[in-house]
């Protein structure tokens, strides 16, 4: 057997390479040094996905698929594999902050988060369905674990029970889908599939791909499979909640572009109408939700929900500027998720954080620069200019526009009028309410380094979208 063409295709996964020498690296100091070992283990994993970004970026693309057609690494992947270190870094940054307060500190979380890594970077090169499936579990089962890995709190372990049975049903629904698929064309390469289905059939295919946008709908949290969200992010480790609710989410939408682009066309008024219905019940129930939110995480975690309505759109709208427009976005939501999770790390109560709204009360008078940064991300998060939200939404509702898809646009601006309502009550606890009895505001470096790059980030990208969206357009699909 010739092994020469698998062994030259190494050169194209360097960057899952190198996360698995970090993982392990990480992994013998966790339990070979005696001394802070869990720290230093995050430390070793911190400044290897910084470096891991160099890494990515001088890595070589593939010019075609490589492995029997199983992987494809593109500059669409590129893009992607960037928004996962980048989350990464953020994820572990905030956790310093959050198991130094909490005095446990699992190791073992700091050398799943680069195998996790490993697995989204495989899902959004795939273009197989079986490496497809393998690459989802691979990052799945371990972020079951991350879920319920604080084993302080009772709610950490509900967490991760929930994660854990939902997912792998949501697993199981979508490998029906891909039996289905295969069953049908007997192949596993998604353009054959692709040239496949062009045949007969229709209805068996169309309920294969229904239950195969189904099990990932569940991974994103758009609802009605969004049951899961408010639960685990609640009872997750805050820091982590960052990495679950960004991740993951970016990694379904790659793989719903390649799908609905290579594998699904034939059914393109089909899955338009499909990602129409699920945009509008997506964001209505998350915003309509989190109105009456009084813990943050929640909150956010309904806001998570309704952004990924707002990305469902673009997938509705389907073209190039739709597929800009949610690469774009899922950038300044990475920025945005990472500072309003990462404000909680800022409000002691008792021996942990403090996590109702009314906790936030006199936040602008303890520490005015945080305040000052939050404010840029509520605005973002609204939609409101000079910030980069507001640009994500404008270049999504003006492909929703494009292809005559008024009135989901126009759903689109009126849930961002709603979500109003509940962000602002966060402003106005941090600028108008009075500290809380047994509440204090601690200054940490990390987390203001983290809240000050948001906030830099969402005005840069604001003011001068043009510096993200031609990247983001020369690493889409459509040419």
């Amino acid at each position: 057997m010739d092994t020469s063409a698998y062994l030259s295709g190494l050169k194209y996964l360097v960057p899952e390479i190198y996360l698995l020498a970090v993982a392990a690296v990480s992994m013998f100091v966790h339990l070979f040094v005696k001394k802070r070992g869990a720290r230093r283990a995050g430390y070793v994993v911190l400044a290897g996905l910084i470096a891991g970004v160099a890494v990515l970026f001088l890595s070589p693309l593939s010019p075609g698929e490589i492995y029997s057609g199983s992987l494809s690494v593109d500059s669409f992947a590129l893009y992607f594999k960037a928004i996962f270190l980048l989350s990464g870094i953020l994820t572990l940054v905030l956790a310093f902050r959050f198991f130094g307060v909490e005095k446990f500190e699992a190791g073992e979380m700091y050398y799943l988060i680069p195998l996790i890594l490993i697995g989204m970077t495989a899902a959004v090169s795939s273009v197989d369905l079986i490496t497809a499936y393998v690459a989802f579990e691979l990052f799945a089962i371990p972020s079951y674990v991350l879920a319920g890995i604080f084993k302080k709190e009772q709610r950490s372990a509900e967490a991760g029970i929930k994660y854990f049975f939902l997912g792998t049903l949501s697993s199981g629904i979508m490998l029906l889908g891909m039996a289905l698929v295969f069953g049908l064309t007997g192949e596993t390469n998604f353009a054959a599939i692709g040239k496949a289905l062009a045949g007969p059939n229709d209805h068996i295919a169309l309920i294969g791909m229904i239950l195969f946008f189904v099990g990932l709908f569940f991974k994103a949290a758009l609802a009605p499979f969004h049951m899961w969200a408010p639960d685990v992010y609640e009872g997750a480790p805050t820091p982590l909640v960052v990495f679950l609710s960004t991740a993951p989410k970016a990694a379904v939408f790659a793989m719903l572009i390649r799908l609905v682009l290579t594998v699904f066309p034939k059914f393109e008024v089909q899955w338009t109408y499909i990602f129409q219905i699920i945009a509008l019940i997506t964001m209505f129930w998350g915003n309509i939700a989190a109105l009456g939110q009084t813990n943050l995480k929640r909150m956010m975690a309904y806001s998570s929900i309704a952004h990924a309505g707002y990305l469902a759109i673009g997938l509705a709208a389907w073209g190039q500027l739709a597929n800009t427009a949610i690469l774009f976005y899922l950038v300044m939501y990475l920025f945005m998720n990472a500072a309003a999770f990462g404000l909680i790390l800022l409000v002691r109560k008792s021996a942990g954080f403090g996590e109702e709204v009314a906790d936030l009360g006199g936040l602008a008078r303890s520490s005015p620069l945080a305040a000052g940064c939050l404010l840029v991300v509520l605005l973002a998060l609204t939609g409101i200019p000079p910030t980069a939200g507001f640009m994500g939404k404008y270049f999504i509702f003006a492909a929703a526009v494009e292809k005559g898809l008024y009135w989901l646009a126009a759903a689109g601006a009126l849930n961002s009028v709603i979500s109003l309502f509940y962000y602002f009550r966060i402003g106005r606890a941090i600028y108008m309410e009075e500290p809380r009895p047994g509440i204090r505001f601690e200054p940490s470096v990390p987390v203001l380094a983290v809240l000050v790059a948001a906030a830099a980030v969402l005005l840069i990208f604001g003011i001068f979208p043009g510096l993200l969206t031609s990247i983001a357009s020369a690493a889409t699909l459509i040419k």
